[in-house]
């Protein structure tokens, strides 16, 4: 994989540049020691200790939009909410964080969605996103048992490893229907577009992992006036 991008697929904001770049040597204004470059890569639940990797998290999702991947901003409040409340994946080379994804529900359970997902540039294509997903599904399954989990994402890749997981694709009626939810889409380039169809479809591919032993109707996608809409449904 050359290009993590998030998992959700948003969009991110040109204009702010809250944190320095995180390097290929791994540091954001401090050089990685040798000992944190030998260590071994950790993938685990988040602590509420980790809420100090926040400054660390902004800075690799920075980097990313950098490099051309549309992630979304999130803030420090977002982030650090994640982790104390034991719903976040972290990657520790040791005490470095490498690497970060978070849950979060909505529509009272109904749906979780995966976002946020970030992984240093120098760690890319070793497997280590799979690892990431992994955790956060199975922290998602403990958790929210009954939840649909659900994926909007650009990245080809991103969409490839879902699929892999066993996500399908959906029409964007599926989805929550929690406006908090859509309100993450506000930032993205291609938001206009998203409006005009009136939340029914965009350029992000749209998925879903249903709980196990769980079937999926189909829904006739249509628009907010409850007429049929033009994007297919599977």
């Amino acid at each position: 994989m050359s290009r993590l991008r998030s998992g959700t697929g948003r969009g991110r904001t040109s204009a702010r540049r809250r944190q320095p770049p995180v390097h290929r040597s791994g540091r954001n204004g401090h050089v990685a020691s040798a000992s944190t470059r030998d260590a071994p890569i950790v993938v685990r639940l988040a602590r509420p200790a980790d809420a100090v990797q926040v400054p660390r998290i902004q800075a690799l999702i920075l980097e990313a939009q950098i490099g051309g991947a549309i992630i979304a901003d999130r803030s420090t409040e977002y982030l650090a909410s994640a982790i104390k409340d034991r719903r976040a994946v972290v990657v520790m080379r040791g005490r470095l964080l490498v690497g970060f994804a978070a849950a979060h529900a909505w529509e009272e359970e109904r749906f979780v969605s995966h976002s946020a997902m970030v992984l240093a540039p120098e760690l890319r294509g070793r497997g280590i996103s799979r690892r990431i997903k992994q955790e956060l599904i199975e922290l998602t399954r403990r958790r929210w048992p009954r939840a649909a989990i659900m994926t909007l994402t650009l990245s080809t890749q991103v969409e490839h490893l879902n699929k892999s997981f066993g996500f399908v694709p959906v029409p964007y009626c599926d989805l929550t229907k929690d406006a908090e939810f859509w309100k993450g889409c506000e930032t993205c380039i291609h938001f206009a577009h998203l409006k005009r169809n009136q939340q029914q479809d965009c350029h992000c591919w749209s998925g879903l992992l249903l709980p196990v032993g769980q079937t999926r109707e189909k829904v006739i996608p249509r628009d907010a006036y409850g007429h049929p809409s033009a994007s297919g449904g599977g």
